[in-house]
């Protein structure tokens, strides 16, 4: 298997400020992976090669932990599924 040496981050541009909750999901079904805000889509791109990466999962901050990549709010409830999850 091919490993990928950086594999892109998935990041979009919508900020969150209002100081609620919200509900964000992130989905790859093998080829294409995609980001949901608030069951609404914001970002999607195509990583066939993501299932071969050893690279970290890193849930709130960019992969290589510098300055400015943190999210700066709380983190509750965190759920991975390796199959598909209807709400």
């Amino acid at each position: 298997m091919l490993g990928i040496a950086h594999p892109t981050e998935l990041a979009s541009g919508v900020v969150i400020t209002d100081g609620q909750w919200h509900r964000v999901g992130f989905v790859w079904d093998g080829i294409t992976r995609a980001l949901y805000v608030d069951e609404q889509e914001v970002i999607r791109d195509g990583q066939p090669q993501l299932a071969s990466s050893d690279k970290g999962l890193v849930i709130g901050g960019g992969a290589l932990s510098m300055a400015g990549t943190f999210f700066g709010g709380m983190i509750d409830d965190v759920r991975i599924y390796n199959r598909v999850v209807r709400p």
